[in-house]
This record gives structure tokens, sequence and C-alpha cells, in this order.
């Protein structure tokens, strides 16, 4: 795997905030926007939500099957991430943490078909519409790309048929499971996609979904591709491995927990998404966040910076939240800031290893390469070796290896200028007969994926070298 691309797939927010830092390149556009505006805002944006999605697909209220509805533990497989790492929404919900299978199908083979042969037939139509849309409108943006070039289907946009059937499915068995096992009540899908994967397939950066609920039934079954699944961040008694469901049947949990769409290697991969609201939860935090990121993208920093606040307010210990912050804070010039909002995400929040990367490379571009070096050794202890299994989520992977190259650099950087402080003549090399040992491993673990990489090589040889008058000096 090239160094650059795998650089790029872990530090693109990091080589971001560098930029901001040393260059001074954004310029704040001043606030017209403050926690009330805000919370205006993101409360009439939930209610056209609920709106649309309520009459499109109806809603949880209007189902007469859902009246003293049980359902048995049994029928489902329980999955969770540790409580406190299911993001803001984990409060509102019962069972907030927990991420339900159900073990018997939802769908028929039949009706899976159905689905992925409608989807298919839409966006070949789309597509058609967006060629004959591109000839007839000069000066289209290349970079903006439809649902159908991208290979899915909205549901909002599926024919009339299509709809019948999922308001029927929903009313009579999808949104009697989500109230149910989340004690939910007035949902609504306000929107949802049919994704076709067709190998080679990227996997999705690891998110959110913008709703309360998320439900994924697969149409495809597992035999039909290779890779795949869903990838749980931060999934408790878990071998990292991505969630791999048979046809027909259903993966439900709460939109704020960590995950991502794993990519194949062969075949092909259908999934139904289904993204669900409640008109009782505004989910201040969620949109608060979405409106920063908006705000960002315009450079309208003091904008985005109310926008923040209007979603800690709402959750305090949320670590995207904190991870914006010190970004919009690195836009800024402030660096001190950013590294306490980096600092504050990663503690909050270790499964995710976006802060604690990034914080290491701001701390390792500061020449401060042993604090760095405690920062992607974090990330690695979280880790465990997982990424060294066959099917392991590739952007783990990448990750890993960033940070095994990064935690090498940071321990050679170190055992230098040990060994500038410390010549064979003075005093023993305590650090380096410590840490040298580790970091050789990690490089040798990087250099299997990259064999021959010079840049590796250059920097294990040197730190056996090192290594060896450490362990020469101790023993003369």
């Amino acid at each position: 795997m090239c160094n650059y691309v795998v650089y790029l797939l872990i530090s693109f927010y990091s080589v971001k905030v560098v930029e901001a830092l040393s260059g001074g390149i954004f310029t704040s556009i001043p606030c017209t926007f403050g926690i009330q505006e805000c919370i205006e805002t993101v409360t009439q944006k939930h209610l056209a939500e609920f709106e649309f999605g309520s009459k499109t697909f109806g809603t949880s209220g209007s189902n007469t099957n859902n009246d003293g509805r049980t359902f048995d533990n049994e029928a489902f497989i329980s999955r969770m991430v540790k409580k406190g790492y299911a993001g803001p929404s984990e409060s509102k919900l019962e069972n907030g943490n927990v991420i339900f299978e159900t073990k018997n199908p939802i769908l028929s083979q039949e009706e899976c078909n159905y689905f992925i042969d409608v989807a298919k037939d839409t966006i070949r139509k789309e597509k058609e519409a967006d060629l004959k849309y591109a000839r007839t409108v000069e000066g289209e943006p290349e970079w903006k790309r439809t649902n159908s070039d991208l290979g899915e289907v909205r549901l909002s946009n599926l024919p009339p048929h299509a709809v019948t059937k999922l308001r029927d499915l929903l009313a009579n068995e999808l949104y009697p499971i989500l109230v149910n096992r989340f004690n939910v009540q007035n949902l609504a899908v306000y929107d949802g996609l049919i994704l076709g994967n067709i190998a080679p397939s990227k996997s999705q950066p690891v998110h959110r979904d913008a709703s309360l609920l998320t439900l994924n039934i697969a149409l495809s079954s597992p035999e039909d591709f290779e890779g795949g699944g869903t990838y749980i961040e931060g999934l408790e008694n878990s071998d990292g491995l991505p969630l791999l469901i048979s046809k027909g049947k259903a993966l439900c949990h709460s939109s704020s927990i960590m995950h991502a769409g794993n990519g194949i290697s062969n075949g092909e991969r259908w999934v139904l998404v289904l993204f669900v609201i409640s008109q009782n939860d505004v989910q201040v935090a969620r949109r608060a966040h979405a409106e920063c990121l908006d705000h960002i993208d315009k450079c309208r920093l003091e904008n985005a910076i109310a926008a923040i606040e209007t979603g800690l307010q709402d959750s305090p210990h949320d670590h995207v939240l904190h991870m914006s912050k010190g970004q919009v804070a690195s836009m800024r010039g402030n660096e001190q800031e950013s590294i306490e909002c980096l600092a504050k995400a990663a503690a909050l929040y270790p499964p995710s290893h976006r802060g604690a990367m990034t914080l290491g490379k701001m701390l390792e571009s500061k020449r401060r390469p042993r604090a760095a070096l405690r920062r992607f050794e974090s990330v690695l202890t979280q880790i465990q070796d997982k990424d060294l299994l066959q099917q392991a989520w590739m952007p783990l992977k990448a990750t890993a290896w960033d940070a095994r190259v990064s935690a090498g650099r940071c321990a050679l950087l170190c055992a230098e200028v040990e060994a500038q402080k410390n010549p064979l003549a003075l005093r023993e090399r305590s650090w380096s007969k410590c840490h040298l040992p580790a970091a050789i491993e990690r490089l040798e673990t990087a250099l299997m994926f990259v064999p021959g990489d010079e840049y590796i090589i250059s920097m294990l040889d040197r730190a056996k070298e090192l290594f060896y008058e450490a362990n020469t000096f101790s023993t003369t």
C-alpha cells in the first residue's frame, strides 16, 4: 500500500489543522448567528423532516398493530458499545448503546430481490435523466455527484408501489420493533437509501447517521460478495471485524453510534437503510453540529462556534462537537485551545482514533516527539493488533499502519536526542534501551505492508543501530 494513500486516508483532518495553524489562511465572517437562532433553525428543520417523513412513509403513531404488541428478547442478537460511547442520543433512548440484530429475516428472498430490482431500475432512469440534464445545462460542476452516480437511490425517489410496500413493512414490522427495543414514540422514516456496492468498492469513513435510529436490512446474501458488513466502532467483546447479517435480516441501533459500511472486493452487495426520527426529539446536538459544519464550509467561524456551543448545551460530553471546536480553534489560529479540545475529545471517546492521531501529529510538528509518541501509543493500545486480521476494516488497517510508523518515528527522534546528550563516554541511554524495541517491532510490522519502502527501512536501520549502541555501552 502506498504511503501517501494510507496517509491521506488517515490524516486529512490533521493536514487541515496544520494548514490553519501555520498559514492563517482562514478569514472569519462576522457572527450573525447565536444560540437562540441555532435552536430555532434546527427545530424548524426537524419539524419539516418529520412532516415530510410522516406523509411519505407513515408514523409509528398511526400503526394500530403497535398497541399491546410484545417482542421476546430471544428474537434478537444483542451487541453493545460501552455506556457513554453511543453519542448524544444514547441518553434519550432505552438501550441506547445496544445494537439489535433480528434472528429471523424481516424480508423474504423474493422481497429482497424485488427491492434490488426496483433500485437498479430507478438508478438507471435517474442516470439517464442526469445525463440529459448535464447536456442542457452549461457549467455543471464536475464534482457534484448524484445519488444515482454513487450507485444508490433515495427511498423517497422510488416508484409509488415500492413506497407503499415500505409503508406496510414499517407499520407491520419495523416501527413496532423500534418502539419495543428503544422505548421511543412517534417515529417516522424521513428518508433512506438502497445502497448498491459493486466490487471493488471502498469502505465508508466512520460516521453517524443524520437521524435518531438507523435500520439496516441486508438485501444480499453474504455469499454474494467478499468483504462487506457494518463496522461498529467501540463494539465490546469484539474481534473488530465488521458485522455480516444474512439476507433479509435487520440491524437496528442508535444513529449516533459510530459506524461504517465495509467495502467489498468481489461481487455485489445491496442494503436497505432507513433513517428514523421522533417527533418528540429535535436532536439539538446532532443538528447543531450539522449547522457548525455548514458555517465552517462558508468560513463563518463565529457562527460555527455558536452552533457548537448550542450542541454542547445539549450534549456536553460529545467528542464530535469537541473535535469540531478544536478544528475551528485551529482555523482561528488558537493553537493551545485546539490542542485542549482534541485532547478532551480523545479522552471522552477513546474508540475514535482521529482525535489522538491529529493531536499526535500536531505535537510532533511542534517538536514534542515524546508527547506525540504517547498519543500514537494510545491508539495502538486501543487497536490491539485487530488490524492484522485478514478481514479487518480497511480504514482501521490504515490507521494502525500510520500509528505504527508515526510512533516509530517519534521514538527514533527521542533516541537521537538522547544519543546527542548522552554519548558513550558519559552515561547509559536508558530511554533508548526501554523504548526502541517496541519502535523496531512497530516499524517491522508496518514494513510488512509496504515491502521495500526506503523511508521505513532507513528508520528501522537507524533504530537498530541506536539500540545496539545503547546495549553495547551498558555491557562495557
